[in-house]
């Protein structure tokens, strides 16, 4: 699923800014609490050739516990956590779409949220976490009207991700990141499927596969002004050249352009601090 269409656009730039920051001498807080706030202009799914400002206003929550940790890089379980092998769980989101010309007639497309294994190699990595990491994930897709839960199927991506701190200071980190996905037959058609009752003079019936969904280059640079406050903006291109659907009336164009900004506010923390 194309991720820098989603709510993580905004959320894992906010999770980022959250984190951006160096241990102080009594390490940092076990927990962190407030509220992620952010805005952007996205595609309304992959290689839709219509955009929309969205916002978001969501709690916000940081907790890096001995077993367990919720951060910039997900929900950690740490089945595997080693100096150049990690193994955890990684989410994600995506906006809804209810108005899209070329999709006039068919069924709106429902917020998506995805979870699922990620293997990350660090070995690459230099002191603090500065450098390059690849990530192996394997997300299930669900989509949700808030009054039911349909299975769409999965995706699988390999991104190459790099990342500096301290590029304007103490507290910032600069991240840039290619990620190629395939999906599986459901949520492709979910995006790219037309049945025979919605075909119309333009918009040809159209039977969508499994296979290659796209790729993203994404870049976000994130910094924390204060103690509780911090700011980030992201800018993602995602290129569908080669993709499996490109046949589809529905992907009307073969590059999409994402971009927000947003601001985390973590007033409360606690006084212990974690263990790692």
């Amino acid at each position: 699923m194309n991720r820098k269409i989603a709510l993580t656009l905004l959320l894992a730039g906010a999770a980022g800014a959250a984190a951006a920051q160096e241990p102080a001498a009594g390490g940092l807080p076990r927990w962190e609490a407030g509220i992620a706030a952010g805005g952007g202009r996205i595609p309304d799914y992959p290689g839709a050739d219509q955009s929309h400002w969205r916002a978001i206003v969501v709690p916000w929550f940081v907790y890096r516990g001995p077993v367990v940790s919720v951060d910039e890089r997900g929900i950690r379980s740490r089945f595997v956590d080693t100096s150049h092998w990690e193994l955890d769980l990684t989410a994600t989101a995506a906006f809804n779409t209810r108005s899209n010309d070329r999709r006039e007639g068919m069924p709106e497309l429902d917020y998506l949220f995805g979870i699922g294994p990620q293997l990350v190699y660090k070995g690459w990595q230099g002191a603090g976490g500065n450098g390059a990491s690849a990530h192996f994930k394997l997300r299930a897709i669900q989509s949700t009207d808030f009054r039911r839960i349909d299975s769409r199927g999965g995706t699988f991506s390999t991104e190459l991700r790099w990342r500096e701190f301290g590029v304007l200071g103490a507290g910032s980190v600069l991240t840039a990141s290619i990620e190629p996905t395939w999906a599986s037959r459901p949520l492709q058609r979910y995006f790219y499927g037309v049945g025979a009752d919605q075909a119309t003079a333009t918009r040809p019936a159209y039977e969508a596969r499994a296979g290659y969904l796209g790729t993203e280059f994404g870049l976000s640079l994130r910094r924390r002004i204060a103690s509780d406050l911090s700011w980030f903006v992201a800018v993602d291109l995602n290129a569908m050249h080669g993709a499996a659907n490109r046949a589809s009336p529905l992907l009307a164009s073969k590059t999409n352009l994402s971009f927000g900004a947003g601001l985390v506010w973590t007033p409360w923390r606690s006084t212990a601090a974690a263990s790692d």
